[in-house]
């Protein structure tokens, strides 16, 4: 019975503990530079997980916005893609973490600015313009539109 016990109950005990260990894991990562964090238990747990979709067009071409934006080595950032076709993850651990961040952070996460010059940039949201790109929810299917058009000198 001992036996039994030793070789069922230990590492029974052990995959409890490694389960309740992740479960607990509230450390934030962040993203150097940004306001993002890294997932700290991976796509697990989540409290959120949205996909805007994200459009940019430059002078009336579209533009790929690439597959893995905030996903480098362990990290993988609350704001990524996972392919080419312009949906952004937004995953977070806790509501309070989703009211924290901004759809302007995936820039941030990206490394580019939302600004370009010698372009003028119109700002769409479900297709109405918005004035700033701070105005601009973050909500699962919003079609979020980026047009740069070049400035005539």
């Amino acid at each position: 019975m001992k036996k039994i016990l030793l070789f069922i109950g230990v590492p029974l005990l052990v995959l409890i503990l490694l389960i309740w260990g992740r479960t607990l894991d509230t450390t934030l990562v962040m993203v150097e530079g940004t306001n993002v964090a890294c997932l700290p238990n991976g796509h697990q747990q989540l409290a959120i997980h949205i996909h805007p979709e994200l459009t940019i067009t430059v002078d009336g071409e579209n533009e790929v916005i690439p597959a893995n934006v905030g996903i480098v080595g362990t990290c993988m950032a609350e704001l990524h893609t996972h392919d080419t076709t312009g949906t952004i993850h937004v995953e977070t651990a806790t509501q309070e973490r989703f009211a924290q961040i901004a759809f302007a952070d995936f820039f941030d996460v990206w490394g580019r600015s939302v600004e370009r010059e010698g372009y003028e940039l119109e700002i769409r949201y479900d297709g109405e313009v918005v004035e700033s790109i701070t105005d601009v929810p973050l909500e699962d299917h919003g079609q979020i539109e980026l047009i740069y058009t070049s400035i005539e000198e």
